[in-house]
């Protein structure tokens, strides 16, 4: 009777104990689906904004660098904890962890306010809503990737897999870069300036620049920071060399470093010197090259009218014209779609043929009002579109006719550079400047004597017309 009154006793002080000293709570995560990102701390809105981010710029990071998303499962996990304490001026610090949950690298950083959160949500492509952040991430992910052995690069270059390196400058600009503006040739480099003026700088000076420096990179270097992702990306050795760049310590001895990693780079600070050359011409001159003539830009334009979709339930992929806005805006996702399709139609504006600029112009403020959820007058104003487009078309086609027959058969020898310059003024010029005003009076009274031009008048008085009325053609 007494052992049972004594352990009776013990159990009730166990119990107490127990109660007075709960068990620590485990701290809540939010993690993706192959448990590699978790955020842990701050509110929920704020953890999934910062795992969304994170997985977007990883996506990015990836196919930057040629990685298969399928080695992501089994990747080294990182956790990112929301310090509300952390100042968000201060930079991230990393930490290296072996624990018996697996996190092997911790960033602390700032969390996001809730106001920073909800303009997340609503973010347009190409916007940097918290670029510190994003660094940050980005940073975080390559300093994973670093941390990972390597199979080409010997024991001596290898780094140590507790030495965290600084990732380079130069390819956290470019990828950020790319993460914002996924099609580059709606954002072309210029570089021609440079080129011209015959001041490139050594590729030594972004090599050796860590991120951690303090100096904001200019618009400049950002582009001469694309230029160069984009050479290393055509190299025989870009898929295991763009992932070696992230274990190379590049503060010592960058020229030779980046050869070894690139041997087809050549041997020699000169020979890298003229690759580097030949790169920024090629790359910092591609918004030239890529100007469109009428029938490419007629091509284009029939390509952004077909808007694509894929359902969320079942994920099939739909299409729709754009005349069908009706039925397209009933979709899950569509006003994201116009959204992104609006900036499509701005940059054809930049790159079309100048005689479709109105028409193009128009498409861009359709898929914008569309994307607000306005469809008053939107179906005339596509037909009117619809007519305008299909006139510059035949115009332009029977233009060419006209003056292919008469380079040809009628156009004396010594004017063929004449007739040139008006195929010039028909195919290059991006818009109607005082310039190709002058040159469309030049190319009519050339061809007025000659007869059969009914077409190129009706084009030449159009673009007056418009000029006068203030709208650009």
């Amino acid at each position: 009777m007494r052992g049972a009154v004594f352990i009776f006793f013990c159990n009730c002080v166990l119990a107490h104990c127990w109660a007075a000293t709960p068990f620590p709570a485990r701290p809540v995560q939010t993690t993706d689906q192959a448990r590699q990102l978790l955020v842990q701390g701050g509110t929920f809105s704020q953890r999934v904004a910062v795992l969304r981010m994170a997985g977007e710029i990883r996506e990015t990071l990836l196919k930057g660098l040629f990685l298969p998303l399928e080695s992501y499962p089994v990747a080294r996990p990182l956790l990112f904890v929301l310090n509300p304490v952390h100042p968000a001026e201060v930079p991230a610090s990393f930490q290296v962890m072996e624990d018996p949950g697996g996190v092997k690298l911790q960033v602390r950083l700032s969390p996001p306010s809730e106001q920073i959160v909800s303009q997340l949500s609503v973010a347009s492509p190409g916007e940097e809503i918290l670029p510190q952040l994003e660094r940050t991430i980005l940073a975080a992910l390559m300093t994973e990737l670093s941390l990972r052995p390597s199979k080409r690069l010997d024991a001596r270059a290898d780094p140590s897999h507790d030495v965290i390196l600084s990732p380079p400058r130069w390819l956290m600009d470019a990828l950020l870069h790319k993460h914002h503006h996924p099609e580059a040739h709606f954002f072309p480099a210029r570089l021609r300036g440079i080129f011209e003026t015959n001041r490139i700088p050594s590729p030594q000076l972004l090599l050796a620049r860590p991120e951690n420096d303090i100096r904001a990179s200019t618009d400049e270097e950002v582009d001469l920071a694309r230029c160069l992702l984009w050479m290393l990306s055509n190299r025989p050795e870009s898929r295991s060399g763009l992932r070696d760049v992230l274990k190379t310590d590049f503060t010592r001895a960058p020229v030779q470093s980046l050869q070894k990693i690139f041997p087809s780079l050549g041997n020699t600070p000169a020979a890298l010197q003229k690759e580097w050359t030949l790169a920024i011409a090629a790359y910092g001159t591609q918004d030239e090259i890529r100007a469109l003539d009428g029938r490419k830009t007629q091509s284009e334009i029939e390509r952004l009218l077909e808007l694509d979709l894929a359902e969320i339930e079942t994920g099939k992929h739909l299409t729709f014209p754009l005349e069908q806005f009706s039925d397209f805006l009933r979709m899950s996702g569509a006003r994201g779609v116009l959204m992104a399709r609006q900036l499509e139609w701005m940059a054809l504006l930049e790159r079309g043929h100048f005689l479709y600029s109105a028409v193009i112009e128009t498409y861009a403020n359709i898929c914008g009002e569309l994307a607000r959820g306005k469809t008053a007058g939107i179906a005339k104003r596509l037909r009117e579109a619809t007519l305008e487009r299909e006139s510059v078309s035949a115009r332009l086609s029977r233009i060419h006719d006209y003056v292919n027959w008469y380079q040809a058969v009628a156009a004396p020898r010594q004017n063929s550079l004449k007739i040139k310059e008006f195929y010039r003024i028909l195919d290059e010029k991006p818009r109607v400047s005082e310039a190709v005003s002058r040159a469309l009076d030049k190319a009519e009274t050339q061809l007025r004597e000659h007869g059969e031009q009914e077409d190129i008048l009706r084009v030449i008085e159009d673009v007056r017309r418009r000029r006068r009325e203030g709208n650009p053609p």
